[in-house]
């Protein structure tokens, strides 16, 4: 005959309370921890290029930003030098033959792409390896809590007695746990500054169809940076940006536009 009260000679009633406990415990440490790979000291605000500005979004943001300032430089003189990483753009494109898809440059970018995150984790604005490894290591006690719960629902079951809501509990400690588990690409401060670069370079968004050909190229960056393509699939004057679509060709009687 079973003891419908007992399982590892602990009743359901009075595990679960420790357990509760347990569980609460595991997740303030977590927390707190988490909490502590997030706080570091304010950066120091510095000026971004556009690929830099794209960056905060994705990879395929920052090459956009490069294409879109390199296709705009191509309708406007005087445009000065290009950033180290644009000019890196460059060459692959002209490696693959004027080819200017920002989708299949990414592929193309994997080391100049990791400087490009790696300066602005150094600088505050991205998450880097620390931040992932104690994102990590934080969910470590909601875990073991949660293992437990669900050995103790196994046996539980087994002994044909009754489980409780303990279940809902586990259930909820993976949850969390997923929760936790998510890290922001971005930075507190790197999310406020990306707020207030899209409040600074509003006039650039696709629906005032801003001419690049007036602004110059390296707006043209910015607006691909913040904004994304615009309606027409490009920045470029020539290629959107208040111009005929239908212009949109090549830059430097190579490169061809691509969206």
């Amino acid at each position: 005959m079973h003891d419908h009260t007992n399982t590892w000679g602990i009743s359901t009633e009075a595990f679960l309370g420790w357990y509760v406990a347990a569980a609460t415990g595991a997740v303030v440490i977590a927390l707190v921890i988490r909490d502590v790979a997030m706080r570091k000291p304010t950066p120091a605000l510095r000026t971004l290029t556009p690929p830099e500005m794209g960056v905060l979004t994705s990879d395929e943001r920052a090459v956009r930003a490069a294409v879109a300032e390199l296709e705009s430089a191509a309708y406007s003189a005087g445009q000065g030098q290009h950033d180290r990483f644009t000019r890196i753009v460059r060459q692959r494109i002209d490696d693959a033959g004027g080819t200017a898809v920002p989708s299949r440059l990414v592929p193309t970018l994997p080391l100049p792409l990791l400087e490009l995150r790696s300066d602005l984790v150094q600088a505050g604005y991205l998450n880097g390896n620390r931040e992932h490894t104690l994102t990590r290591l934080s969910v470590v006690p909601v875990v073991v809590v949660a293992v437990v719960g669900t050995i103790r629902t196994g046996f539980t079951v087994v002994n044909e007695n009754p489980v409780g809501y303990l279940p809902l509990v586990v259930v909820c400690l993976a949850l969390i746990v997923v929760t936790l588990l998510r890290l922001s690409r971005r930075t507190r401060f790197g999310q406020v500054e990306l707020s207030r670069l899209k409040d600074e370079y509003s006039y650039l968004t696709p629906n005032f169809q801003p001419s690049f050909a007036t602004y110059g190229a390296t707006s043209a960056g910015i607006a691909a940076a913040l904004f994304g393509p615009g309606r027409d699939g490009g920045w470029a004057p020539g290629c959107g940006g208040g111009s005929s679509p239908s212009s949109c060709s090549t830059f430097s009687s190579t490169v061809s536009c691509g969206g």
